[in-house]
């Protein structure tokens, strides 16, 4: 088994229950209600800007020109790509970067950007790639199943969503990240391996508690 299959191992049970979240399985039947997907537009758009610098954090520790490329990029795909998706939510919600700006970050959010941020800092280039990998990868797991919902993929207001992370271009950039894991883990010692399962379960907790926070919009208060 591959590092990154046995890291999955490790969280299929919390995977397991992402698709019963009632955010995730709403957003799926098309049964949402629009003021929760706008809240969570907002945070996840919060959410992207400290994502894409835990990619950065892997321009700054890489030791080769190729590897800071891999980083750039994965920073750009973020950047102007999955952020992309959320701009065109927001001019259809009516979200302005004034808004955005002026919106404090839920605590859940707080908490799950400062976790990959501390880890990233302190730690290497495995420990940068194990920190976003459960977000990249199990929005593909959520994106590929929804496409398979009737009518999700053409519904008027999330059909956006569900294409965007079932698209081959999004599936390439997690593919990325996890060749990336695994060219990197390859022969690492048990004591590390240990430590990246627990970065990415608790990466993993903090997706589900993500998911709670923007069902319920709880700030956190």
């Amino acid at each position: 088994m591959k590092l990154t299959d046995r890291l999955y191992e490790e969280v299929k049970y919390i995977w397991n229950g992402y698709l019963e979240q009632p955010f995730v399985k709403e957003l799926g039947e098309g049964t949402l209600r629009e003021d929760r997907f706008r809240f969570y537009m907002v945070q996840d758009y919060r959410y992207l800007l400290q994502y894409a610098k835990v990619f950065a954090l892997g321009v700054v520790k890489a030791e080769d020109e190729g590897l800071m490329r891999r980083f750039a990029c994965m920073v750009h795909d973020t950047l102007d790509g999955e952020m992309d998706v959320h701009k065109i939510y927001m001019n259809r919600l009516g979200i302005t970067e004034e808004e955005v700006a002026k919106t404090k970050t839920a605590l859940a959010n707080q908490s799950y950007t400062s976790y990959m941020l501390e880890v990233a800092f302190k730690g290497d280039i495995l420990d940068v790639l194990a920190a976003v990998l459960s977000c990249a990868w199990s929005y593909q797991m959520i994106g590929e199943h929804h496409k398979n919902i009737p009518g999700a993929m053409e519904h008027p207001l999330y059909g956006e969503w569900v294409r965007g992370y079932s698209s081959e271009e999004y599936v390439r950039g997690v593919e990325e990240i996890i060749d990336a894991v695994n060219e990197f883990g390859a022969d690492i010692s048990a004591k590390k391996e240990a430590y990246l399962k627990e970065i990415f379960l608790n990466c993993c907790r903090y997706e589900r508690d993500f998911w709670e926070m923007a069902y319920h919009m709880n700030m956190g208060d």
